[in-house]
């Protein structure tokens, strides 16, 4: 497992951050490929069990992570890709991806800080496990092509859609708060968000969500929030570092 770690820490513009696409595919060993994929069967049956049914889709992957702060401190982001099954199994396999040297997952996603206009934070319990987490996801090449900053944004605005029901109409305005890395070595662009909603809105639309990755919104004062930032685990703890 790594160390959460920033790796960018100020504010932008997503629509700003530089993209380019590498014809990368992540990959291992064959031994790797076969523990993997018996992790993954694992991980399908209990999936099926539980009523959650498992993809195993195309996400993307950040191959400059060293390099991610380009010119005026703008991130560039140039992304390869990597095939879930290897993500979902890496807690699992994480001692033999260490053991073999294997190059880092990376696999990109994008969360936000969500403030309604009445000074509170929505954030979502999920549905498996009950954690709390900010809203947001993994930005999967099967669902959508990125080819620049704005088409980030734009995975984040349908994430939020998706798992809690505000829409992009409801939104006044979106900026990059900074880029973080997780213990799983996922690469997480964390935006701040401000609604033209009310708490009370907020839940009326969690009602519609298309998804229900989220079980219920979970609500947070303004007040509280870095208080409950750092009670929570991972990345997230970090997050109040990017809060200005």
């Amino acid at each position: 497992m790594y160390t959460p770690r920033i790796l960018l820490n100020h504010q932008f513009s997503l629509s700003d951050t530089t993209v380019r696409i590498l014809d990368h595919v992540w990959s291992a060993d064959a031994e790797y490929e076969r523990m993997a994929e018996t992790a993954w069967r694992v991980k399908l049956q209990n999936a099926e069990q539980d009523a959650q049914p498992l993809w195993d889709g195309t996400y993307y992957r950040v191959s400059n992570t060293s390099d991610i702060i380009g010119p005026m401190g703008v991130p560039k982001l140039e992304l390869g890709t990597i095939q879930y099954r290897y993500i979902s199994t890496f807690r699992r396999l994480h001692e033999e991806h260490e053991r073999r040297r294997l190059e880092p997952l990376h696999h990109l996603s994008t969360a936000a800080l969500i403030r309604t206009n009445d000074s509170h934070y929505v954030f979502g319990r999920r549905t498996r496990g009950g954690a709390i987490d900010l809203i947001g996801g993994g930005v999967q090449r099967d669902e959508m092509e990125i080819s620049c900053g704005a088409d980030i944004g734009q995975n984040l605005y349908k994430e939020i859609r998706e798992e809690v029901g505000i829409q992009y109409t409801d939104t006044l305005r979106m900026n990059g708060m900074g880029v973080l890395m997780s213990s799983t070595s996922n690469i997480l662009v964390i935006a701040h968000i401000d609604l033209r909603l009310s708490r009370v809105e907020v839940a009326d639309r969690f009602a519609n969500r298309e998804e229900h990755e989220m079980a219920e919104p979970v609500i947070v004062p303004e007040s509280n929030l870095r208080g409950f930032l750092h009670r929570l685990t991972d990345y997230r703890m970090l997050i109040p570092d990017l809060l200005r």
